[in-house]
């Protein structure tokens, strides 16, 4: 398996840790943030790209899907902290494959935006944006 989580993660850590509360961007899902606005990243699938297979059947490409969630209680700053992550992922060559509020019909004060993401990345780590 091609794993870069962790480089993606790190990646963008940078641009969303400053718009909210220390340990409030995650690469897991938490229930109950402590803090808002709250943020996750996270891998959500990992497919190896069979047509780019070595002649040995080494997986040389993934088909990396990601998902973001941002939580605040007010709508301009859901968006602004999705903004500088949508930013961050399609600057390291992720194509946004949709980004959407999600209503929460338990508690209209909180807001929430969700969006995916997908790109290859091969052996070495690289990240090509899918067309």
């Amino acid at each position: 398996m091609i794993d870069v989580e962790a480089d993606v993660f790190n990646y963008v850590y940078p641009d969303v840790a400053p718009l909210v509360p220390d340990g409030c961007f995650k690469s897991m899902y938490v229930p109950n943030p402590p803090k808002f606005p709250f943020a996750t990243l996270m891998e959500m699938d990992n497919i190896t790209d069979k047509a780019n297979r070595s002649s040995a059947m080494d997986e040389e490409y993934a088909i990396i899907t990601y998902e973001a969630n941002v939580y605040a209680m007010d709508k301009f700053a859901c968006r602004n902290v999705m903004n500088a992550l949508d930013t961050a992922m399609t600057r390291l060559g992720f194509a946004r494959l949709s980004m959407q509020f999600v209503p929460n019909l338990a508690d209209s004060t909180l807001f929430r935006y969700t969006a995916r993401y997908q790109a290859t990345s091969d052996k070495n780590k690289v990240i090509y944006r899918k067309s």
